[in-house]
């Protein structure tokens, strides 16, 4: 299998594109002075996405579901790749948030999370997602067997008709269903759900911050910030 690695100018920032079988994907590792203080994998979990978020090149074309043994194959490829001891990390986090979409290939990727949780039982294992329509029971399950386990919705919106235009994708939780899986996840694991915003000029208002707080109950939910939601990977 063909791996090609491409370097930041700055050398902060490595993406991996794998070759496998009939599908490419990425992982991006992340630097902060050393490996040993804080590393930062995100791995892919389909090749391609059938979301098709605007900002996101990956939804232009969806390929296929990657395969338990091909998204636990990307943080290993990568800790071994650059000489990585993940035992002597402080700050170890895998992040399955790269391309595609993690809960529209739950059985591979809970699969996935239990093997490299074996492998890394310091790593914290974070799911993104931008909130599909499904069961979320099972992740429920699997985070009150394995601690490590975060969960982050990609919001980006503080409201359903803007979010509609920045992710098409017509079968997804609506931002009030968001709140209540979020909240039930919270009760099943007792950690806080994360919510991530993409904030631009339009939507960055003090209403914005209102309807945010009366939807995530700041008691409950933690919030994460993104200020580039543009496909230029410069």
């Amino acid at each position: 299998m063909d791996v090609k690695r491409i370097d930041s100018s700055d050398a902060n920032v490595s993406k991996f594109v794998f070759d496998f079988p009939k599908a490419v994907s990425e992982a991006v590792l992340y630097h902060y002075g050393n490996f040993e203080t804080r590393t930062v994998v995100c791995c892919s979990t389909q090749s391609g996405c059938p979301v098709g978020c605007r900002f996101c090149g990956s939804g232009d074309a969806f390929v296929r579901s990657l395969t338990a043994e091909e998204i636990a194959f990307q943080p290993e490829y990568l800790f071994q790749e650059r000489g990585i001891d993940t035992s002597k990390v402080a700050k170890l986090q895998i992040m399955f948030m790269s391309m595609g979409e993690p809960l529209l290939n739950w059985t591979a990727l809970a699969e996935a999370i239990r093997r490299l949780h074996k492998k890394y039982p310091n790593a914290k294992l974070l799911i993104s997602t931008s909130a599909p329509r499904v069961d979320y029971g099972p992740l429920c399950e699997l985070s009150r067997e394995i601690s490590g386990i975060g969960l982050q919705f990609s919001v980006h919106e503080s409201t359903d008709e803007a979010r509609d235009k920045l992710i098409p994708f017509k079968n997804k939780l609506t931002l009030r269903e968001i709140a209540a899986e979020g909240e039930r996840w919270y009760r099943a694991s007792s950690r806080p759900p994360f919510f991530n915003y993409c904030v631009h000029s339009e939507n960055a208002s003090q209403e914005d911050a209102v309807r945010l707080s009366l939807l995530f109950n700041p008691e409950i939910w933690q919030a994460t910030i993104s200020v580039i939601c543009e496909r230029k990977e410069s």
